[in-house]
């Protein structure tokens, strides 16, 4: 498959970089100290495994410079307003991977179901520099599924595109479920983590019951907004919760922990955002009255 990437932090580089060991065209859309290390020495992956590198991947400065592709994957942290590409290459469908519940609604409503592949990833993958991933071990997976039956051969192909791969991949019947389904983790520990400066292990302990209320109320704005949520879905997420390692933290919690630009506006922002919308007479108070 011919992909290109935007952004070739954690996920875009780990991610493509898989890709192109598994023999696939890919391109990274990328800025200019980022292109000039990948020019020069190709992406790091690092792993429990080892160190590798890649060099079987070329780069752009902007997507406009990519004349066709067959996937597009937007694999950046979203800072403020969502920013998508004006224009997307000849035959080219879109794949958000972003932590945003808004991003993939809104790449709808601009590009059309049709050419929009929501996708969830899941991994502990930290950006140790420019091209340079490294992942921490666990699971790897990249769910992913069509909002329309034009999407579903591409679906399909990247599906066998992964399959030769350390990336398990799965077709979602109902992506946007899924989307918020994570929003209910990521968003939830991350925010909670950074405001009380502790990792997963203590927050689902310690202060559980306030983890537990902040997904109950992502949950619930979800159903608002139409999405199909299990009536057992705080319990789905706590019990993932419980899995993981418990030095565990968040991307957004680390950003903000380190004073870095977040991405506080577009996770938990974004899901009080829809409240605003879909349940204006709640207006998400939990969550705004705790973060």
């Amino acid at each position: 498959m011919k992909i290109v990437f935007i952004g070739a932090g954690a996920i875009g580089g780990y991610y493509g970089g898989q890709l192109a060991k598994a023999g696939h065209d890919i391109t990274y859309v990328v800025r200019p100290a980022t292109r000039k290390v990948i020019d020069e020495e190709g992406l790091t992956l690092i792993s429990p495994e080892g160190t590798e590198n890649i060099t079987n991947v070329s780069t752009v400065g902007s997507l406009d410079e990519v004349d066709s592709a067959d996937l597009v994957i937007s694999a950046i942290k979203i800072f403020g307003e969502p920013e998508l590409p004006e224009n997307l290459p000849a035959g080219a469908k879109f794949m958000t991977t972003e932590n945003s519940v808004e991003y993939p609604m809104l790449a709808q409503e601009k590009y059309g179901a049709d050419k929009v592949i929501p996708a969830v990833v899941r991994a502990f993958i930290h950006r140790e520099g420019p091209a340079t991933a490294h992942f921490m071990g666990g699971g790897m997976s990249l769910t992913f599924g069509s909002l329309d039956p034009a999407t579903e051969s591409v679906v399909q192909e990247f599906f066998e595109a992964l399959e030769p791969t350390p990336i398990k991949a799965k077709i979602h019947p109902d992506i946007l479920r899924d989307v918020w389904m994570k929003a209910m983790l990521v968003t939830c520990f991350g925010a909670l983590g950074a405001v009380m400066e502790k990792p997963i292990g203590v927050l689902r302990t310690t202060y559980r019951e306030t983890l537990q209320a902040l997904m109950t109320e992502a949950a619930n704005v979800a159903r608002s907004a139409g999405i199909q949520m299990k009536d057992d879905a705080v319990d789905i997420v706590l019990s993932f919760t419980d899995a993981q390692p418990g030095g565990g933290t968040a991307s957004m919690q680390r950003d903000i922990l380190d004073g870095l630009h977040s991405e506080l506006d577009s996770q938990v922002g974004g899901i009080v955002r829809c409240a605003k919308k879909y349940t204006p007479v709640l207006r998400c108070t939990s969550l705004r009255g705790r973060l």
